[in-house]
């Protein structure tokens, strides 16, 4: 059992810096809040490896609504366009506690066009369904890599998932305001012959499906069997499904209407040396958080017993995207 630590304002922890929660600038005018880590699934192929069976991770987040809300606001206000809220997680979202209230409140800050939403649907049904519209979701890409059962379940690293429960929440889905997108993960050699069958779904119901590439990093599982392909052959069959079976596949930024904006200014550059407090377990294993000039910093190698409040110095190794990664001096 991994243990839960809560971020509130009275942790003093910013929640700009963190890949794995809080909110998430790219320099576009979509703006990615991560409230929770925590997944109810232990997908076998899960770039994050999230979830009850994880490896590498003894800890999981949840980040107090009130506060999200202050940190969203403080971002969209920096932004010099209308923005779009994603709520994604290197988890699963519909597991955070106040997701109902965060989308609601969302709706109500200046700027905000568009809500959108990433989900396995396990926690989906008519009700929450029909909350989810009544607050105000605009739309939601749902995870469905299989309509094969046994597939289904061996890539949700679950033997109680039920891809036809998927599919009736896609059905209810399709019937409410809200935009759905299937958005499978394509992985060559074991999903290959559910892809045409995905499509014919999306068609069914007239939705977009958005087909994933499957990619591996240092902390994902890695499915026996899977083939991991560069983008060139990702997008020649993409293509090649796109003509074969008359569903548009490949979509640009423009298509999804993301432009480039303002950007949340960088704090620190690449190489620089600084003092930071220490806070509290990293998300991976062997890894701390800290925080400096209203950023949060994830130290990595960091073998020290963690003292929150203790100063320490270390070196920026990692400055994209206003995420920070750092090693101790």
């Amino acid at each position: 059992m991994k243990d839960i630590i809560n971020i509130d304002k009275k942790s003093e922890v910013p929640l700009t810096g963190c890949i794995a929660f809080g909110v998430i600038d790219r320099g576009t005018n979509l703006i990615q809040i991560r409230p929770t880590t925590i997944c109810n699934l232990a997908c076998s192929f899960c770039s994050t490896d999230a979830g009850v069976c994880s490896s590498y991770h003894e800890v999981d987040y949840i980040v107090e609504l009130n506060y999200l809300l202050s940190w969203i606001k403080r971002v969209v206000a920096l932004k010099d366009c209308k923005i779009e809220i994603n709520i994604d997680s290197v988890g699963e979202p519909t597991t955070y506690p106040s997701l109902m209230s965060l989308i609601e409140n969302l709706r109500k800050i200046p700027g905000v066009y568009k809500i959108s939403m990433q989900t396995n649907g396990t926690l989906l049904n008519k009700k929450v369904i029909s909350q989810l519209e009544s607050v105000g979701l605009n739309r939601l890409n749902l995870s469905i890599h299989s309509v094969d059962e046994e597939i289904a379940k061996r890539l949700a690293g679950c033997n109680t998932y039920d891809v036809n429960k998927i599919i009736n929440v896609a059905r209810v889905l399709a019937e409410t305001k809200i935009n759905l997108a299937l958005a499978p993960v394509w992985i060559p050699s074991i999903n290959d012959k559910e892809m045409p069958k995905l499509i014919a779904l999306a068609k069914e119901l007239n939705c977009d499906i958005c087909i994933q590439k499957y990619e591996t990093y240092r902390y994902s599982r890695k499915i026996n069997g899977a083939k991991e392909i560069n983008y060139w052959k990702f997008y020649k069959q993409l293509k090649a499904w796109e003509k074969e079976l008359d569903k548009k596949l490949v979509f640009r930024s423009g298509d999804l209407n993301i432009v480039k904006a303002q950007r949340l200014p960088e704090v620190f550059k690449k190489g620089e040396k600084t003092l930071v407090e220490l806070k509290f377990k990293g998300w991976v294993k062997g890894e701390a958080i800290a925080i400096a000039r209203d950023r949060c910093i994830t130290i990595i190698n960091y073998k020290n017993k963690i003292i929150p409040g203790d100063k320490i110095k270390v070196k920026i190794i990692e400055t994209k995207n206003n995420i920070y990664l750092a090693e101790i001096i």
